[in-house]
């Protein structure tokens, strides 16, 4: 019932952030713990306040991610120590309820299904929580909070003592050892974590009471069921669609073709009770690795090489046509998950749309043809927007072009999926 989602998320959350760099985005741990909780949250008042919780936390954490895109290119401190330590306190407001509502909501189904957790694990796993959530926010803002030690020494001293060492000279030190601090207590927290799941998530007896509860107290009919699916796979699809435009600023592109990706592995994911998405799925999973090289790379190219005019010079030309490369695969890895979303509604349609008129055939057929073309412009859209990174002369032009043509796709998708889900509702 999702334990194994919950576990997943946690893994993303443990790992620690250098400055302001999260190379294990919160927002994707967030993403999966949602979908853990997603059926389970009803079965529990706890657990559905947990819910609550950790989706504020993913828009949170979501918001944190885009606004790192164009405060690299500010460098400057103080607003660095302000992001860091505004999103820490933020996080911590969220995080200590959410665990805390997740600890007893999963202990509560864990005594009512049978489950075989213990006590011990059950107070371990609530205290260190707590403790890791603290410990989390104060080590991540310790090192940026050197920059107010740093002014305010140097606004005391005389113009003779400007030389001597201060903790902001320590800076990278304090940094690397908070980190190593945090992943020393996240590890800990993660042991814990999966140490009082594991039970729930094996126990087979326990899992089946569970579909049990929820299959005769919220599962609805079969029409409703393939409708809300389709809904929730068709609202996710759409975001991830808008996340592979590109909008570039201070030479990276500010919708993270990542979350895109993992976007579209949560979409067919919502699908997979409906049709067989195993296949989208695991390419799902390969699109989010591969975009994610991408976004380093584009991070690490932009970060070395750009200028207010550009990054594409004689020393730069190998690492951007690297990162081009690589955004390229992701954007043709990105066009066959739409052709999957285009047989994924097709199968839907044959197995459960029905005509309202005696031309069941004609009425399928004008369905499919809208899904076709909806399969068409999406490879198109990824096709342009792979080739456009190579065309130096013409870049930020295609750039703008790709731009446009994924907003109006992401909306084009939206639109067909809708008229799709009004045909689904028809017979529920």
């Amino acid at each position: 019932m999702g334990y194994g989602f919950i576990i997943a998320g946690i893994a993303f959350l443990f790992v620690p952030s250098f400055g302001i760099i999260d190379f294990m985005p919160d927002c994707i741990g967030f993403a999966l713990i949602l979908t853990g909780l997603s059926k389970t949250s009803r079965l529990n008042a706890d657990l559905q306040s947990a819910y609550k919780s950790f989706r504020y936390l993913f828009f949170l954490t979501l918001a944190k991610l885009l606004l790192l895109y164009p405060l690299t290119g500010v460098n400057d401190e103080m607003t660095s120590m302000l992001y860091v330590f505004s999103f820490a306190i933020a996080e911590t407001i969220f995080l200590i309820p959410a665990f805390s509502r997740l600890c007893e909501g999963s202990y509560y189904l864990s005594s009512r299904t049978g489950a075989d957790v213990s006590d011990r694990a059950y107070g371990d796993f609530r205290l260190t929580s707590k403790i890791f959530i603290i410990a989390r926010a104060v080590l991540a803002a310790v090192p940026e909070l050197t920059v107010l030690t740093n002014n305010a020494y140097r606004e005391s001293i005389s113009a003779d003592e400007l030389g001597k060492p201060t903790i902001y000279d320590s800076k990278n030190i304090i940094t690397i050892m908070c980190m190593a601090v945090s992943f020393i207590i996240g590890a800990v927290f993660f042991a814990l974590a999966v140490r009082y799941f594991l039970p729930l998530l094996r126990c087979r007896a326990s899992v089946s009471e569970m579909k049990r509860i929820y299959d005769e107290e919220f599962v609805l009919n079969e029409g409703k069921r393939v409708y809300n699916a389709v809904k929730s796979a068709s609202l996710l699809f759409t975001f991830g669609c808008f996340f592979m435009a590109t909008l570039y600023i201070y030479g990276w592109d500010l919708f993270i073709d990542v979350i895109g990706a993992a976007l579209m592995l949560a979409g067919f994911i919502a699908l997979k009770g409906v049709i067989d998405t195993k296949k989208a799925v695991i390419l799902s999973a390969v699109a989010v690795v591969i975009t994610a090289a991408s976004t380093f790379l584009e991070f690490y190219t932009a970060k070395k090489y750009f200028t207010d005019a550009s990054y594409i010079t004689d020393a730069s030309m190998n690492s951007y046509l690297v990162s081009a490369a690589v955004k390229a695969l992701g954007f043709i890895v990105f066009a066959v998950l739409l052709y999957y979303v285009y047989r994924c509604f097709c199968i839907v349609i044959k197995k459960h749309t029905k005509s309202p008129t005696f031309d069941e055939a004609g009425y399928k057929k004008r369905l499919y043809n809208k899904c076709k073309a909806l399969c068409g412009v999406g490879i198109a859209a990824c096709g342009i927007s792979a080739a456009c990174g190579f065309m130096f002369s013409f870049s930020e032009l295609f750039r703008f072009a790709a731009l446009l043509l994924f907003g109006a796709y992401g909306i084009y998708m939206y639109v067909t999926s809708s008229k799709l889900c009004a045909e689904l509702s028809r017979y529920i």
